[in-house]
C-alpha cells in the first residue's frame, strides 16, 4: 500500500485522495480487498473523493465519502448473494445516502441483473459489472450537484483495468458471514 499513499504527484499527475484512516488499512484482508477494488476507487480518488471499504449487509461495499456529508455506498447485489469474488459483481449499485436525512436516498446506478422476469430492464444492466460505466454515472451525477472535487478533464481517462487475480491465497480474504467479519462500520 506504500505506492498507494497520498503523496505530492509528478506534473500532469492528479493527486489521489488520501487513505482512510482506520486500523484495517495495514492489514493483508483489507489491504486485498482495496486492491480487488482499486478499478473503482482509483477514478474516484483520483476526483479528490476519500473512500473505504466496509462490509454491509451480506457484500464489501465501497463508501465514498462526499462533501456535503452524504455518501456513496457502490456495492454488488446483495440478493442473491453471488459466488463471485469481490471486486467482480455481475453487476453494481451505487446510492447517495446522508447519515442526518433518512430522506435522502438516491440510486444513482443500477446494473444489477434482474431477478424478476416481469420487470422491465434497467438501461445500465447492459453494462453488467463494468466500472466505467458506474464511474461515468457517478461523474455525471455529481457534477449535476456540484459535489465532484476534481472532475475528470476531457483528455483524462477515467478507465482502470480491473484487477487481476490475487497471487496472495483465498485465506487472505476475510470471511463471509457478516457474523465472523472483522470489526467495521456496517452500512446504514
Amino acid at each position: 500500500m506504500a505506492a498507494d499513499e497520498t503523496r505530492t504527484p509528478e506534473p500532469g499527475q492528479v493527486p489521489l485522495a488520501p487513505l482512510p484512516d482506520h486500523r484495517n488499512v495495514h492489514t493483508p484482508w483489507w489491504q486485498e480487498l482495496w486492491r480487488r477494488h482499486a478499478h473503482v476507487i482509483t477514478p474516484l480518488r483520483a476526483r479528490g473523493l476519500q473512500c473505504d471499504i466496509e462490509f454491509g449487509l451480506s457484500t464489501y461495499n465501497v463508501r465514498v465519502s462526499l462533501p456535503d456529508d452524504s455518501y456513496l455506498v457502490i456495492s454488488p447485489p446483495h440478493d442473491p448473494p453471488s459466488e463471485r469474488p469481490p471486486g467482480e459483481p455481475e453487476g453494481w449499485i451505487a446510492t447517495r445516502e446522508h447519515p442526518d436525512d433518512q430522506m435522502l436516498f438516491e440510486v444513482i446506478y443500477d446494473s444489477a441483473p434482474s431477478n424478476d422476469p416481469g420487470a422491465p430492464q434497467r438501461p445500465e444492466a447492459r453494462h453488467g459489472g463494468g466500472a466505467q460505466p458506474l464511474i461515468e454515472a457517478i461523474d455525471h451525477r455529481l457534477a449535476q450537484l456540484g459535489l465532484l472535487p476534481h472532475p475528470v478533464l476531457p483528455h483524462e481517462n477515467s478507465h482502470v483495468p480491473p484487477a487481476q487475480p490475487s497471487p496472495l491465497p483465498p485465506r487472505v480474504l476475510p470471511p463471509a458471514s457478516p457474523k465472523a467479519a472483522p470489526p467495521a462500520r456496517r452500512t446504514p
